[in-house]
């Protein structure tokens, strides 16, 4: 959820070895799990008894209505769980998760997640909080549709987005050539027109001209299959002017 980002919440998003520590100090099992790109992670109404941590990639959290339209409900990125459809007595998740590249996650069965947060405080602790981050975000997404237009809601999630792959790049220690060349240029938001409208909940022609206004504007520029913001500066100047902060 991006309103706001979960950093906000929890300013240190959790790493791998972090998580992999305390699995092991909470003494239960899980696997690595490499997922090709566009691969599916389980189907709504069919129950699934793992929970997923991002160790490397992005997963598209998103529902599809009987009619065929979708709705996004989330890109989780590294350092992002899903899957908590296991605290439930079903198990039945609500949404479909995708890989939208290859993607590497630490699957946690239901026994070993349970065991931890029984036993481990620690991995308890670190749930909870991640659990709250998200209420958070889902409070604030719905505030934000409730008071704000599509021209304001489009620049304020653009920026949030943007601040996320600052935060990706930092927290990115090897590095690759993809990485460093995005870094000479503007933030490259890997999410397109589509992707946006699916977030809002909006038409992607509404996207389409809140784009094409901040292109004008220098802000932004379109790439193929993703948007580039040339000035993080003024996109926030945008979204706090048009958010009435």
């Amino acid at each position: 959820m991006f309103w706001p980002a979960k950093g906000d919440i929890v300013p240190e998003p959790l790493t791998k070895d972090d998580l992999v520590n305390l699995l092991q100090g909470a003494q239960v099992d899980y696997f690595v799990r490499h997922v090709p790109k566009d691969s599916v992670l389980g189907w709504i109404d069919e129950p699934c008894t793992t929970a997923h941590f991002v160790a490397k990639g992005m997963i598209e959290i998103y529902k599809l209505e009987r009619d065929g339209r979708k709705k996004t409900l989330d890109f989780c990125k590294k350092g992002d769980f899903f899957g908590f459809q296991i605290l439930s007595d079903s198990c039945t998740p609500i949404a479909v998760a995708r890989a939208c590249v290859d993607s590497e996650l630490i699957a946690i069965p239901k026994s070993s997640f349970f065991k931890a947060l029984h036993t481990y405080p620690d991995f308890t602790d670190t749930i909870v909080k991640y659990l709250y981050s998200l209420l958070t975000a889902m409070t604030n997404e719905t505030v934000s549709s409730a008071f704000y237009a599509t021209a304001q809601r489009v620049p304020m999630l653009l920026l949030s987005l943007g601040r996320d792959e600052l935060e990706a790049r930092a927290s990115d220690e090897q590095g690759s050539p993809r990485a460093a060349e995005d870094a000479v240029g503007g933030v490259i938001v890997k999410q397109n027109n589509t992707d946006i409208a699916n977030i809002l909940g909006i038409s992607r022609n509404s996207v389409t001209t809140s784009i094409c206004r901040l292109q004008e504007q220098g802000v932004v520029r379109k790439r193929r299959n993703s948007i580039e913001i040339l000035d993080m500066e003024r996109l926030e100047n945008i979204a706090t002017l048009e958010s009435g902060e």
